[in-house]
């Protein structure tokens, strides 16, 4: 069985070892080697020894053919073929779409990209290494705007105070981490943060990003050495749409991860599921591992989403787990 994966994140990597015997391609637009995408908000404050270790294995470690630093141009469904960039085509028994994620950015800073930086993949994080690194070249303690009161915008701030950097974060809602925590924990992290030292702005509605300032319906706000956009994830559907595959927020597979197509299948955080994502390590990983099992003829039955709780990286913030909990 000729199966071709597009992305090299947790669900494709992981699909890719767990089909031993069959013919597996993996094509990526990343080039650094396999690393997990939930780490890198927790790489600011390490040393340079420890960042390196964030890739966990090199490409030919994989034991799997890897097109590294390859764009997926389109899928040709009529003739079940992936054409990647310089016109080349790989045929498929099986396509996987395991595209992931791009950063989510709210449209009144689109015109203002140049302005912002983002933390997505590896290379956004040796982004924000570097320009880290060029403050303290300079004697100053790096000065950070977060947009962005969510999940990941939290444990960056977290992250870069620990690092010892002064920090700002810009929330449009009215407490942190609102679609995953209780209003108790909110306010628990919110103390934590405080008593870090970490500013945390509410009701804030950011309007445009300029030259280190960040300007809100209500003020303006810095100079800040760097200002990171965190608002959230965006599926990236643009190969399956091209393809008259369904989409919604993601793409629209059934129960067996299936499309409308038969022989193409999507998977992880870009996988729509009676109308929902699953953007967390634990869905991904069993999602990836039922699949092998599937196409192999091992699994009948349809996949279901595992029990799981998701996990809040927040140096030093170890709530009463029994008084509140993450929905």
């Amino acid at each position: 069985m000729r199966v071709v994966v597009v992305g090299s994140g947790l669900a494709g990597v992981t699909l890719a070892g767990a089909l031993p015997g069959h013919e597996v391609t993996l094509v990526t637009a990343e080039t650094l080697g396999y690393y997990s995408r939930p780490r890198l908000s927790h790489g600011m404050a390490l040393d340079d020894a420890a960042a390196a270790k964030i890739v966990m294995k090199p490409y030919a470690a994989l034991g799997v053919k890897v097109l590294a630093g390859t764009q997926a141009v389109r899928v040709d469904r009529a003739h079940q073929q992936l054409l990647i960039a310089q016109g080349a085509a790989l045929d498929y028994d099986v396509l996987v779409l395991a595209t992931g994620s791009a950063s989510r950015i709210p449209p009144p800073l689109a015109a203002w990209q140049s302005h912002f930086l983002t933390l997505n993949s590896l290379d956004d994080l040796l982004r924000l290494r570097q320009r880290r690194a060029q403050v303290l070249e300079r004697g100053r303690r790096p000065q950070w705007a977060v947009i962005g009161g969510g999940l990941i915008g939290c444990e960056l701030a977290s992250d870069l105070a620990r690092a010892g950097d002064a920090v700002t974060v810009f929330h449009r809602e009215k407490r942190l981490i609102e679609l995953q925590l209780t209003e108790a924990l909110s306010h628990a992290l919110q103390q934590h943060f405080a008593a870090q030292g970490i500013n945390v702005l509410y009701g804030e509605d950011v309007r445009s990003v300029f030259s280190g300032c960040v300007q809100t319906a209500a003020r303006d706000c810095g100079p800040f050495d760097g200002i990171v956009v965190s608002t959230g994830f965006a599926p990236r559907v643009e190969l399956a749409r091209e393809a008259g595959l369904a989409t919604g927020r993601g793409i629209v597979v059934n129960e067996y991860l299936r499309t409308n197509d038969p022989v193409v299948y999507a998977l992880g955080d870009v996988a729509e599921i009676g109308g929902k994502l699953h953007p967390f390590v634990s869905p991904i990983r069993s999602q990836a591992l039922w699949l092998a099992q599937h196409l192999q003829g091992k699994a009948d039955a349809a996949w279901q989403p595992p029990a799981f709780k998701p996990v809040l990286k927040v140096h030093g913030f170890k709530p009463d787990e029994t008084a509140v909990a993450m929905s």
